[in-house]
């Protein structure tokens, strides 16, 4: 069931060492199959009132820096790009949320426009140790299914009870079974007021709770900028893997100045919930691969139909013209 293994003899994936080490290259057919993993989100998000947006692979050090990311992650990031100006400092993009900050940036926002719903599939990249590498759940190179929910105070515990809804569909039509994990603050590393992370601690709480979804604490292991909520799931071996993840997050709205207009026609801080599903698209593929030891359900195999004719001189004419109905129906 290795998925490195499988996804060459596959030809799913493949690995260069001219393009680099945890670099993944998606060959045809794992293309195929990424695309209707995208397709089949992009359909239930669009239906929960998400709107897509798109940011680039780079983005200025001082980005990074307001967001905190730079001071956590800055020696596990590329280091900064040079370009003809030398007072210029750019990084490849280690997270979409500071991006997807200053899209909410983009115009103001009144209390009745909220929550507002950025969804990308955004490619982000982290200079992981080579040792710690392992084929596609362990790369410097993955896409994130990212989205990010800015709101009012008052909407989290129906956001979040929104969202668990959302990720029982997702895992049940992959038969993956979860526990979710209460992840509290750090002990250090942490940005904001204990005070503001007591109240989102508790307002996570209060959604599970409200649901009556059972959940285990996990004491210090939250973001640097939130709590959060861990999706460990369980694939066909019993294995325990963590992908999806909701983290909320009342210190990056203050670090961006975000703000809408209350029903008093007053400045406030919108909330901001950061949420992804597969986690990372390469890792998710992987656990995919190992739990289906590549046997995967039709509707995401990467090969679904062959046509073989078997006399040419009589069948391909007809084969011609039936493969190019099966291409035509496939886009719709």
């Amino acid at each position: 069931r290795d998925h490195r293994k499988l996804g060459k003899e596959l030809e799913l994936f493949a690995f260069s060492s001219k393009v680099g080490q945890g670099l993944p290259l998606w060959l045809p057919k794992g293309a195929a199959l990424r695309q209707r993993l995208e397709d089949f989100l992009k359909k239930a998000l669009k239906k929960g009132g998400y709107e897509m947006v798109v940011t680039p692979h780079i983005g200025q050090k001082d980005l990074y820096v307001t967001s905190g990311h730079y001071e956590k992650y800055g020696e596990d990031s590329f280091q900064p790009i040079k370009t003809p100006k030398m007072d210029e400092e750019f990084l490849l993009k280690p997270m979409n949320c500071p991006h997807h900050c200053e899209i909410y940036n983009f115009k103001p926002f009144s209390y009745k426009d909220l929550p507002k719903r950025y969804a990308e599939f955004g490619t982000v990249y982290r200079y992981e140790q080579s040792g710690e590498l392992h084929g596609m759940t362990r790369v410097r190179s993955f896409t994130q299914d990212d989205a990010h929910i800015f709101m009012t105070e008052d909407q989290i515990v129906d956001e979040i009870k929104d969202l668990v809804k959302l990720y029982d569909y997702m895992y049940s039509v992959f038969g993956l079974e979860y526990h979710i994990e209460l992840s509290t603050r750090p002990e250090d590393k942490y940005i904001g007021e204990i005070a503001t992370w007591d109240r989102a601690e508790k307002a996570l709480a209060d959604a599970l709770d409200n649901m009556g979804k059972e959940y285990i604490l996990n004491p210090g292991d939250g973001a640097f900028y939130g709590p959060k909520l861990d999706f460990k799931l369980k694939d066909s071996m019993k294995r325990i893997w963590q992908c999806g993840t909701i983290q909320l997050d009342m210190n990056l709205p203050e670090r961006f100045d975000l703000t809408y207009i209350d029903s008093n026609g007053e400045k406030k801080r919108p909330v901001m919930l950061h949420r992804a599903l597969y986690g990372s698209i390469e890792r998710f593929i992987g656990i995919l691969i190992e739990h289906y030891a590549g046997a995967f359900p039709t509707w995401i195999a990467p090969v679904q139909v062959k046509v073989i004719p078997v006399n040419l001189e009589f069948h391909s004419d007809f084969v011609n013209k039936l493969n190019k109905k099966l291409i035509y129906f496939s886009f719709y």
